[in-house]
């Protein structure tokens, strides 16, 4: 659309007879131009139909898991692997590592010959003496299938604590049956803790890095 000129004008004054009119009654003013203003184009919105709106500044905030503990239950579970070749039995200079005392397990056969014995005969302490032997050399085997567990829980992106408080468990159960089942013999006095090695100590309590997931 082009914009059209306006154009002012003014009447001529007569003069009086004698008196010639001055040029400057003649001149007529300078053609002004006016600009149409440019509206915005309107915007239609159908009835029913809700007006869009910009949506609102959203700020996420993004915490990073430390990549040391991710780490943590894979230096456990390879500590436990470690402590297998190490003496998980240690009895006047002989020693047996956690897989020889699977293999003995696997080659050893239990048979029932219909005789039980009457626990109520013997002293707690050689009972609880008894029991912590058995945790050591059934250890092993309860923390190759805890590692196990726990290195498929770590890969799932899970966390493995249950699995190290379970496995903690299994420590802690023989340092307390170990300490019940104390013999005395008068002279002197034997403990669980004097026939285990450092291999079952350590499978046993490194499962505490388990806990860091």
């Amino acid at each position: 659309m082009q914009s059209q000129p306006i154009e002012y004008t003014q009447p001529v004054q007569y003069t009086q007879p004698g008196q010639y009119p001055q040029p400057g009654q003649y001149e007529q003013p300078a053609t002004q131009y006016i600009q149409p203003q440019q509206q915005q184009p309107a915007q239609f919105v159908q009835p029913g139909q809700p007006m869009m709106q910009m949506p609102a500044q959203q700020i996420v905030y993004v915490t990073k898991e430390k990549s040391s503990n991710k780490a943590f239950p894979w230096i456990g579970v390879g500590l436990i692997l470690v402590s297998l070749f190490m003496p998980y039995f240690s009895i006047l200079g002989y020693s047996m590592s956690g897989f020889e005392l699977i293999e003995e397990i696997g080659e050893s056969e239990f048979t029932d010959d219909g005789e039980s014995l009457d626990d109520s005969d013997l002293p707690a302490e050689f009972v609880f003496f008894s029991l912590a032997l058995m945790m050591v050399a059934f250890g092993p085997l309860f923390f190759i299938l805890s590692s196990i567990i726990t290195s498929i829980i770590v890969v799932s992106g899970k966390s493995p604590k249950a699995m190290g408080i379970l496995h903690l468990a299994y420590g802690v159960i023989f340092l307390i049956f170990a300490a019940i089942g104390t013999i005395d013999f008068g002279f002197d006095s034997i403990s669980a803790y004097d026939v285990t090695g450092i291999g079952f100590y350590l499978g046993a309590f490194a499962s505490v890095l388990f806990l860091f997931k």
